[in-house]
């Protein structure tokens, strides 16, 4: 998935159906007993005046957590434990020869030598590559992992350009 594609169609959409955007960090949700609403506390950025964000809190009937993989809504609402996976990412700026080759592929690769519990991946971006991995069971060899990857898909990222450690 395309992310900065498919966050902003998500986010073009629910403005068209009535959704305010806010530009914040959520604080704290207060989980309500009953039938009550959720009281949802942030700091709003929204002004731009200060870098710390004006305090804000706002009443809703329902929330949906797609804060990401250290979900602060999971959490306040105790959704319960899980395993933390650690990835690791390189996004890297490829030639145009060899970004064609990824304008309608993405790439997965398995096995032990790119992690024993997880899977590798080259994913097409805007206009670069995401090349990563992960592993919830040996987070401590994330870079050999990594390594791996590259190591898998080098002839298709050969005269790439690291443009970002993730």
């Amino acid at each position: 998935t395309r992310r900065e594609v498919l966050d902003g169609y998500l986010r073009n959409r629910a403005i068209d159906l009535g959704a305010k955007p806010i530009n914040g960090l959520v604080t704290e949700v207060q989980v309500p007993e009953g039938a009550a609403k959720y009281k949802i506390m942030y700091s709003d950025y929204s002004t731009k005046k200060s870098g710390k964000g004006e305090q804000s809190s706002l009443e809703v009937d329902m929330i949906i957590g797609a804060d990401g993989a250290n979900s602060r809504v999971a959490k306040a609402i105790n959704a319960g434990e899980y395993a933390y996976a650690i990835a690791f990412q390189e996004r890297i700026k490829l030639p145009k020869d060899k970004m064609e080759y990824y304008e309608e592929l993405a790439e997965m690769y398995v096995g032990d030598d790119i992690s024993p519990d997880f899977y590798g991946w080259v994913f097409p971006k805007y206009d670069h590559v995401g090349v990563g991995t992960g592993t919830v069971i040996n987070k401590n060899a994330i870079k050999q992992y990594q390594t791996a990857i590259r190591d898998r898909a080098a002839e298709r990222l050969a005269g790439g350009k690291l443009l970002k450690v993730e």
